[in-house]
């Protein structure tokens, strides 16, 4: 129960903060690591901590491993109250698809699924850092 009433305060909030947009909005875009950060998204790293460690990360993204809406809002939903996008990367784009897909519908940011995640992030040039 309580954390029911933790999850209804945080999509309230987000909500409150943002009211131009509508939940539902995810969508699957080709951004490069500049675009990300002169965004001002929130950029989340959803892998496993194995994964951040065999290929390294984008320099500055929050790493939070995607299991479920409940658990990754907790993370960081602070960090999104301000109605601000949300950029989620995963090693191909599978996983960031579904999971946008899951948030979209809970949370009144826009939701933006990297395609082709972190393996079309190198393949195009970019040098991941180390986690951590």
């Amino acid at each position: 129960m309580k954390q029911a009433m933790m999850r209804l305060a945080l999509v309230a909030a987000l909500a409150a903060a943002a009211p131009a947009l509508r939940a539902g909005e995810a969508v699957e875009e080709a951004l490069t690591v500049e675009q990300m950060q002169a965004s001002g998204a929130l950029v989340v790293d959803i892998r496993t901590p194995e994964e951040w460690a065999e290929t390294g990360v984008i320099d500055g993204a929050k790493l939070v491993t995607f299991t479920d809406a409940d658990s990754f809002l907790a993370a960081i939903g602070p960090e999104i109250a301000d109605g601000r996008d949300l950029v989620l990367v995963c090693r191909s784009g599978r996983r960031s698809g579904i999971a946008a897909e899951a948030l979209a519908g809970v949370i009144p940011n826009r939701v933006i699924s990297q395609q082709g995640g972190m393996a079309g992030l190198v393949a195009g040039g970019y040098s991941p850092v180390p986690p951590g």
